[in-house]
């Protein structure tokens, strides 16, 4: 485990640890680096991404995803 940080830091060591046993996934101690690594860019993008403007007004939902055949209206 890594040190804890103040909140509002983001450690992808820390999150690394927690999530990875949470969705079933073994990281090797080769493939943990670049795991890292890739856990650190996304989070560098997340900042992007919440930093765009959005109006609240033009908030659409999207339709909801329902895997397998379409069903055609008669």
């Amino acid at each position: 485990m890594s040190k804890i940080n103040p909140v509002g830091d983001f450690d992808a060591a820390r999150h690394l640890d927690a999530m990875a046993p949470s969705l079933g996934l073994t990281i090797t101690d080769e493939q943990r680096p670049m795991v890292l690594q890739f856990l650190a860019i996304a989070h560098s993008m997340s900042k992007v991404v919440l930093a765009a403007p959005l109006d609240p007004a033009s908030l659409e939902l999207a339709p909801a995803f329902r895997p397998g055949a379409v069903e055609q209206a008669s």
